[in-house]
């Protein structure tokens, strides 16, 4: 029997997303990007609207002194074993905008459980855990002036071994208000413009007789005069590459030590603080939906890296949430960010968590070329296309446009975006040939305003498909049969009717994940003749997967016999066994 009511099973031809979210039609726009001190005042909204379902937890508190708050959402007392998702946004900079995200899921889900059954039940049966900004100076960092997309956040090494710290970083050097990209004129630089589109830089392929034409740097002068722009910025530490599983000694982004940024510290020490957390979402540049996670089956290997590939068992599992997440509609992009050091990769290899990483957003590749004019005999005006008529068919020989290229056709369709600054040549004091342009902060992670309540509702959708996933141990029988001379056989059967297992592989292998504890108890006047009287369950597959134990015992009444099991994250019972007859 399903723990939550049909009408919450999701599919995208029963349902309408606007149903699935419970929208409402308000003036105010959805998922705006916040301030940490906006997103501060609406989670105190929440919690006070909510009538004790959300509380406010403070994780801990960041370098620059602010809170890192998650919500507690659930109603009832904490039963023993009461499953949790964590839910995770802006702990990488360039996301700063799934805060607000993370904080529409919570307005979402206490709107539904008002009036819906199965959302009532959710709340009631789940404990979700939201942490909207993982990284307060995300949202800082964000709105700050100038604007400018610069992952570190941590303090700072002397890159440039001159003595001195921090001394030449980022800067407006033409005074508009932005941080953009430099590309600098010079024979040792490695980039050539895309034959495809020249405003788009490309590496250049040597193999292919490119020779390398621009430096491309973030906007920055030569501060300390050594020949180098900007190789000295006062932050080095980026917070998302702090984690213990791969983290990079003596690489700058890494920090001193793992979890030495107390915003790390903060999300480890919360997730070990909390074994009820048997999934973990997390919005960020990391993504293991978009395609298959790469696969790799070694039991013998006592330190997993998932960056070599995870056991096939979770990634056959990881790539049916995939589907699924396809089938609500959903999109995300291929990822490319590297995961040593990660929250993402901690989790899942060390923690043995159920991890869904998701960008949710980012620039498609689809979008059309724009329609070229016809050539037209010399003097005569080019005749025009006629509206709607698709481009010609790129011929074979033409250049195949990089990705870069694909998505600044799709900013060229919406120039209101202003997603692509174009290259524009300035008087740098320390260089000679200087342009300044390219996509702009931001740009390349931030949907825009008119498409977030559509990704929030998608998303939304996959929290509540997940939370119909999570493990469920249930003792499906427990009987027992008369052997006479007052002798009893007890047999019980466990099962899992959920989608996931009891633990992943990676759960198993790293023993982060505590076993099922099956227990037989016997009050006074009952005594245990055979079998143990507590057995350990770690390995209970998910779709119907069971395991059945036995025992004898001699009892004068089976009122004094109970079979329980109990668990971290996936729910525990108690009951008494029935006669076989």
């Amino acid at each position: 029997m399903s723990w939550l009511p049909t009408p919450l099973r999701l599919s995208a031809a029963s349902c309408s997303l606007a149903a699935l979210a419970g929208a409402q039609v308000t003036s105010a726009p959805r998922v705006p990007v916040l301030s940490h001190a906006e997103l501060t005042r609406e989670l105190e909204q929440v919690v006070r609207g909510s009538e004790g379902v959300a509380a406010l937890v403070n994780l801990g508190i960041a370098r620059s002194g602010r809170r890192i708050d998650a919500l507690r959402i659930a109603r009832g007392p904490e039963a023993a074993g009461r499953p949790g998702i964590l839910v995770v946004g802006a702990l990488d900079v360039e996301l700063a905008w799934t805060s607000a995200l993370v904080l529409d899921h919570a307005k979402t889900l206490l709107a539904r459980a008002a009036t819906d059954e199965a959302a009532r039940a959710l709340l009631e049966t789940t404990t979700l855990w939201l942490v909207p900004c993982a990284n307060p100076e995300a949202a800082e960092r964000r709105s700050a002036a100038p604007r400018a997309q610069l992952a570190a956040t941590g303090p700072g090494v002397d890159d440039d071994r001159d003595g001195r710290n921090g001394e030449d970083g980022p800067a407006d050097v033409d005074g508009d208000g932005v941080i953009g990209w430099m590309r600098v004129l010079d024979p040792r630089g490695e980039w050539v413009e895309d034959p495809a589109d020249a405003r788009v830089l490309v590496k250049a392929d040597g193999t292919k007789g490119q020779r390398g034409r621009w430096k491309l740097l973030l906007e920055a002068r030569d501060a300390d005069g050594d020949g180098e722009a900007g190789e000295d910025p006062p932050d080095d530490v980026v917070v998302n590459r702090n984690f213990p599983q791969g983290w990079t000694e003596h690489a700058r982004e890494a920090g001193r030590y793992a979890t030495a940024e107390p915003e790390a510290r903060a999300l480890a020490d919360f997730v070990v603080r909390h074994p009820e957390i048997a999934l973990v979402v997390t919005y960020g540049l990391l993504d293991n939906l978009a395609e298959k996670p790469k696969s790799k089956d070694d039991a013998g290997r006592r330190s997993p890296n998932p960056a070599e590939g995870i056991p096939g068992a979770d990634a056959s599992l990881l790539a049916e949430i995939g589907r699924r997440w396809k089938a609500l509609g959903g999109t995300s992009g291929k990822s490319d960010a590297l995961d040593a050091g990660t929250f993402q990769a901690w989790i899942q290899a060390q923690r043995g968590l159920w991890t869904v990483n998701l960008a949710p957003w980012s620039v498609p590749l689809d979008e059309k070329p724009r329609e070229q004019p016809a050539e037209a005999p010399d003097g005569a005006q080019p005749a025009q296309q006629p509206s709607g008529k698709p481009a010609a068919p790129r011929k074979d020989d033409e250049p195949k446009p990089s990705d870069d290229a694909k998505r600044l056709r799709w900013f060229d369709a919406r120039p209101e975006l202003a997603g692509f600054r174009p290259w524009t040549r300035i008087e740098h004091p320390d260089f000679e040939h200087v342009e300044v342009g390219g996509f702009a902060p931001f740009a390349l992670h931030e949907p825009p305003p008119e498409t977030r309540a559509e990704i929030a509702d998608r998303t939304f959708a996959l929290l509540s498909e997940l939370a119909l996933l999570l493990p469920r141990v249930e003792i499906a029988q427990a009987r027992a049969t008369d052997l006479g001379a007052g002798l009893w056989r007890i047999d019980a059967v466990l099962v899992n009717e959920r989608l996931l297992p009891l633990a992943s592989a990676l759960g198993r292998r790293t023993r982060s994940v505590r076993p099922a504890r099956v227990a037989l108890e016997l009050s006074a006047g009952a005594t245990l003749v055979a079998g143990p009287r507590q057995e350990l369950v770690a390995d209970l597959a998910g779709s119907g997967g069971r395991r059945e134990l036995a025992w004898i015992v001699r009892t004068s009444s089976l009122d004094l016999v109970h079979v329980s099991v109990e668990t971290d994250s996936a729910g525990s019972a108690r009951v008494r066994p029935e006669v076989q007859r």
